[in-house]
């Protein structure tokens, strides 16, 4: 009876929707600028590492081939992270 009569209560509460705060198109544009940023962050660190890779192994140089592997494959992780960041940050916000 108590548990009817909670969820009765609970059922007439409104849910009022969010309005946008002030300044929410500069808002959004910081954050598009920086999520192109990043973006281009990765593809150059790939191609980076990918000289630094190549080049260390043309003068016969392990450290800098194992450096440029390293950031190749931190370029990879990151644009995976990149590609499914949104999908997880909206299913954790129950979006």
């Amino acid at each position: 009876m108590l548990a009817q009569t909670l969820a009765d209560w609970v059922a007439q509460i409104p849910n009022p929707r969010p309005s946008p705060p002030p300044g929410d198109d500069r808002i959004l544009g910081v954050v598009n600028n920086a999520k192109w940023a990043a973006g281009v962050a990765l593809i150059l660190g790939f191609f980076i590492g990918l000289i630094v890779w190549a080049g260390g192994r043309w003068v016969d140089h392990h450290r800098a081939g194992r450096i440029g592997v390293v950031m190749m494959l931190c370029a990879v992780g990151g644009a995976i992270l990149y590609g499914i960041g949104w999908t997880l940050i909206n299913d954790f916000a129950g979006g």
